[in-house]
């Protein structure tokens, strides 16, 4: 058991066995905490059952937080107890008295509840600041049986002794029952053997040294006098006070060296030991020591029991005394401030509160005398409600803080005084407790609230009076509390702002004015209360939403609120409903809006058809406005201007030129505008988002109008430091704004004159409001098609066209379509059927949500119609003429390549023979384009080719052409189904397979039976854009990715073959045509020969005659 170490915690011992025993002396609480929580704490880790016994100094409560300080998780060992904190009343002591018994049993109860728990040994430390004089001896035999018994178990023990109530006698005993001694010297902790634990031989010397050890090593003044008041020995404390060394001290007279007298002082209590020989402790001031001691004298006998001189012992207490004077000038102190405190205070003597006295501020608002008893157990003049409630005594603060020992917060109560006068007070109440913890009584401090009472009871009637005044006004009140880091929070909303939003006022309280609103609207109303908090009051137009989701337009008058110190608290605004005008400002402007861009598309439909009859195929392009638009920078800090070259050229300056000074633009705003820039300027300054149109003059004196948008950029600070703006040439659109009347007019006088129906449909009512020569279109009078909604609309339409008609007019209404057209034939009142043309735009409103109201034209196109029947005949027969003539034209040119070649073929020349190839070649290009003409001829004159039919074509033309002996050559073909390619892509593609495929059929299979070529086109599926070189030219088409692949499993390829360095025309030309295509190839020669190439064709250009 000795041999297992166990870590003790505490530096000076290091680690210790089972069966250690050892004790410490201390002076102050924080030397006794100093040991025993690293102590307990290594007794913690180490799995071991900790109890720690203690004493008033540190208390229960005092030492379970000395061990929270500085041992993790310690909530947890006590809610296990693992560790253990008692009081030395249930372990030491029984009635007040030591009783070893009981601490013998509890000792084993605790070892063995240790064993059972499965805890690896017992750790207990016990202080015994408690032991009397009267329970030395019994206690001192206790410890030499703990100290045997514990020596073959897993126990470690401590025990700690205050040096305040030790003498060196006591010192002596206790360094003797126990193995070691910790013991605080010059600041540092020291271990002291015990001469017990030493060989039989060295016990006498060693405890000698031991003893001399421990008598130098206490820090109070300790000699050894004779009967003539001679010093025998003394400790270095004594010797260091009195300025000399211990061996100079050896019989020296006390009286002397300490009182400077010629006999002892009549005080002296060794004079009284050697009258009376018992103990004698005194308090006494002695200047030559340094100050306050407490001097005891302990008697030394002979073997026979003759007094031979005695132990004088000195304890400073100089620290105790400053700590004494130090309390009692806080409690004077204490006493002052109680008196001149505006405070009521209240201090309840008793855990039963039975004795209560007060201050001067409680003596006056009771109406009690300077230290009379207040208690309402002792007198009931004094009558004490809560809420109407009469308070019975136990319910008073000061008795539910004592009795339950609780704080009471923040009580209001209302007391009737002897002189029927009403007094309100609002207070608190806490326990007070002695050294142990225990409630000793409770304190208690009120204020007079009486006088603020009845102003808050008049603020009330006054907040009421104007509440009935808001609560029935005919406009929304609503006031927001700003919250840091949160926002603006509704706290009140009259019963009008309520109904104007459809909401009860209780789902309102509590929200932000976000909540009803749209995204727009929170960014304003974010601007606005950063305009509140800056102190700026204003009236603005400002949308929210219904909780039904509908609009609700409000002209919304705000003012900022703040606190008395200056602190903006929140803003109050008072709200009128102008939905009902907002609504007629925006429906008349869509209205303008639409009215303009239907005379646009009207006009320009007019244009086209102009043309269209007056040149067969011309059409005019739509011309294309350019908004000229200009951006600049003002650096507030630097006054630094940036404009942009736009900028300079909208105001007519040399864009060369950096941007000009705020004075120079100043300067070109027309004089008349220039007052309203640089106001709209500052409130940018301020934050406001800018946005205004005004007039400016340029060098040549023309004049320009403008729109510019700017907006100020805060730093952290909410400082403006930069403002970024931009300018627009609106000139022109001023110039249309003005002639909207003429616009108005030229569109009624057409719409009129070409017989065409103006309507404005209304979707969810299923009606339409049209205007033109209705009976004129459609046969009908006004009067006999009634209200027109779309059933009766499409009963007149073909029973061919009306599916599409359906389809498109579902597919068009939703959201973000902006424009749709659409041709169909209608049957009139006669029966006849006409072609009308029906254009419609939905209103910029509907284009976020679902279309409920489109506004649109339609005309009668039969003649057109006809016209474009008649026109198309024609092309279609102009264009298969033309494929007809080339086809023929390009058979001639074989053929006559063909004559030539027969002038060579008898010759045996290599020359002619190349020659003769070269004819060959050429005339089998001009066949694969003759081919292409003839698809194109048989095809009705439509302008793109089936490419897969034409290549079956062209690939059996050069099987038959080239004859191969005995050479069994197969082909494996598997080429994509209806893909159509126009002239400029069948031409160069179809040129590459003849040259790519003859050239398989001359050289691939030379000194070869058989063989297989195969070709495969097929679009290419998620594939990336082959080239990006056509990319501006296509822009706007999306585009299909194809790959064509040609290979045979001939003889190959040499290795060092390249296609960009090749001399061979069939090979340049294969280069050239893919280059001509945007396209990509690549050559594999792993196995005969593989050329792959990918191509991208934009969808207008591989459109299939059926689109």
């Amino acid at each position: 058991m000795k041999g297992q170490l166990r870590k003790s915690g505490i530096d000076a011992i290091g680690d210790i066995p089972w069966g250690t025993h050892f004790c410490q002396f201390y002076q102050t609480k924080e030397d006794l905490i100093e040991i025993i929580v690293p102590y307990l704490k290594a007794g913690l880790e180490n799995n071991e059952l900790c109890l720690w016994i203690t004493s008033d100094t540190p208390g229960v409560e005092d030492a379970k937080e000395a061990l929270k300080k500085s041992v993790p998780h310690i909530d947890t060992y006590l809610n296990r107890e693992q560790v253990e904190i008692i009081p030395e009343t249930l372990f030491y002591l029984e009635k007040g008295a030591f009783d070893q018994k009981k601490a013998l049993n509890m000792g084993t109860e605790k070892f063995l509840r240790a064993a059972e728990e499965g805890y690896c040994g017992l750790r207990t430390i016990g202080n015994l600041s408690w032991l009397k004089k009267s329970d030395w001896d019994n206690f001192a035999d206790y410890e030499e049986k703990v100290d045997s018994a514990i020596g073959n178990c897993r126990i470690i023990s401590m025990c700690a002794y205050s040096l305040d109530k030790c003498n060196a006698t006591d010192i002596i005993d206790v360094v003797a029952n126990h193995q070691f001694t910790l013991i605080k010297r010059e600041g540092n902790w020291e271990r002291i053997e015990s001469p017990r634990r030493r060989k039989a031989e060295e016990t006498a010397v060693q405890a000698t040294k031991n003893w001399e050890y421990t008598f130098d090593a206490v820090p109070d003044l300790i000699a050894i006098l004779d009967t003539e008041y001679r010093i025998v020995r003394a400790n270095r404390a004594m010797a260091a006070r009195l300025g000399i060394t211990p061996e100079e001290c050896v019989g020296l007279t006390c009286y002397r060296v300490i009182h400077g007298t010629d006999e002892p002082p009549s005080f002296c209590p060794y004079r009284q030991l050697l009258k009376d020989g018992i103990e004698h402790t005194e308090e006494v001031r002695e200047d030559s020591l340094g100050g306050d001691f407490i001097l005891s004298v302990l008697p030394l006998h002979d073997s026979k029991g003759k007094i031979i001189g005695c132990t004088h012992f000195a304890r400073d207490i100089n620290e105790r005394k400053r700590l004494e004077e130090q309390t009692r000038q806080r409690a004077e102190e204490m006493e002052t401030v109680m008196e001149i405190a505006p405070v009521a205070i209240w201090i309840g003597h008793d855990p039963q509160c039975h004795n209560i006295t007060g201050n001067r501020m409680a003596n006056e608002y009771f109406e009690s005398r300077s230290g009379e008893n207040v208690s309402p157990k002792v007198t009931s003049l004094r009558r004490i409600f809560c809420k109407g409630s009469e308070l019975a005594v136990d319910e008073l603060p000061m008795q539910k803080a004592a009795l339950k020992g609780i704080e009471v917060r923040n009580e209001e109560i209302d007391v009737l005084l002897p002189s029927r006068e009403w007094r309100v007070l609002l207070g608190s109440a806490s326990p007070l407790h002695d050294a142990r913890g225990n409630v000793r009584g409770s304190v208690s401090a009120f204020i007079d609230i009486t006088e603020r009472k009845k102003a808050e009871e008049a603020l009330r009637r006054s907040e009421e009076k104007y509440r009935n005044l808001i609560e029935t006004a005919n406009e929304g009140i609503w006031i927001l509390e700003w919250v840091p880091d949160t926002g603006a929070r509704t706290i009140y909303v009259n019963k009008k702002m309520a109904e104007m939003l459809g909401c009860s006022r209780e789902e309102m309280i509590g929200k932000s004015v976000r909540d009803f609103t749209d995204e727009e609207g929170k960014a304003i109303f974010e601007l606005n209360m950063k305009r509140r908090e800056q102190g700026i009051n204003e009236s603005h137009e400002f949308k929210l939403l219904r909780k039904d989701g509908s609009p609700l337009w409000a002209l919304v008058n705000s003012k900022s609120l703040f606190d008395e110190t200056g602190k903006f608290t929140g803003s109050i605004s008072m709200l009128t409903d102008i939905t009902g005008r907002r609504e007629a400002e925006t429906k008349l402007k869509e209205t303008l809006e639409n009215l303009e861009k239907l005379v646009e598309d009207r006009t320009l439909e007019l244009e086209k058809a102009y043309k269209s009859l007056k040149e067969s195929e011309t059409r005019l392009s739509e011309a294309q406005r350019i908004a000229h638009i200009g951006n600049w920078d003002w650096d507030l800090l630097t006054c630094e201007i940036y404009w942009s070259e736009e900028m300079s050229r909208i105001f007519g300056r040399d864009p060369q030129k950096s941007g000009a000074s705020y004075s120079e633009f100043l300067d070109y705003i027309h004089p008349d505008d220039r007052d309203y820039v640089k106001n709209a300027m500052k409130r940018a300054i301020k934050g406001e988002l800018l946005a205004i149109d005004y007039s400016i003059l340029l060098e040549d004196g023309e004049e320009s109008t403008v729109h510019m948008r700017a907006q100020a950029v805060f730093n952290e600070k909410n400082i403006p430091i930069k403002i970024k703006g931009t300018v627009q040439d609106i000139t022109e659109r001023k110039k249309a704004e003005k002639a909207l009347e003429l616009s108005e007019e030229r569109y009624r006088i057409i719409t009129e004159q070409t017989g065409q129906l103006v309507y404005d449909y209304n979707i969810e009512k299923d009606i339409a409001d049209v205007a033109g020569n209705i009976e004129e279109l459609t046969g009908f009078t006004s009067e006999e098609l009634g209200n027109i909604n779309l059933k009766l609309w499409t009963s007149r339409i073909h029973p061919e066209d009306l599916n599409r008609f359906l389809e498109n007019h579902k597919k068009y209404l939703e959201p973000d379509r902006k424009s749709y057209r659409i041709e169909y034939r209608f049957r009139k009142k006669n029966g006849e059927y006409i072609y009308l043309e029906e254009n419609w735009v939905s209103p910029e409103g509907d284009r976020k949500s679902s279309v409920k109201r489109v506004l649109g034209v339609i005309k009668n196109i039969t003649e057109r119609k006809q016209a474009e029947k008649i026109l198309a005949n024609i092309e279609t027969a102009r264009k298969k003429e033309i494929h007809h003539r080339i086809k023929n034209n390009l058979q001639v040119i074989s053929s006559l390549l063909d004559l030539q070649a027969e002038k060579f073929r008898a010759r045996e020349h290599f020359k002619d023979l190349e020659v003769l190839n070269a004819f060959r070649e050429s005339q089998d290009r001009v066949i694969s384009i003759a081919l292409i003409h003839e698809e194109l001829h048989e095809g009705k004159g439509k302008d793109t080719l089936n490419f897969s039919p034409y290549l079956h074509r062209l690939v059996e033309n050069l099987f038959q052409t080239y004859t191969l002996g005995n050479a069994d050559i197969s082909l494996n073909m598997d080429l994509e189904e209806n893909i159509f390619f126009d002239m400029d892509t069948a031409v160069p593609l179809g040129l590459i397979v003849n040259e790519l495929v003859s050239n398989s059929l001359k050289y691939a299979f030379q000194g070869r039976d058989k063989g297989i070529i195969r070709i495969r086109l097929n679009r290419e599926e998620n594939g990336k854009t082959v080239s990006s070189k056509h990319e501006n030219r296509k822009e706007g088409y999306r585009s299909t990715n194809f790959i064509l692949t040609v290979s045979d499993n001939g003889v190959g390829i040499s290795k060092g073959f390249s296609m960009e360095d090749s001399d061979t025309l069939g090979t340049q030309l294969v280069t050239a045509l893919v280059d001509q295509l945007d396209g990509k190839i690549d050559l594999k020669k792993d196995s005969g020969t593989e050329f792959i190439i990918r191509f991208s064709i934009p969808e207008k250009k591989m459109r299939s005659p059926l689109s």
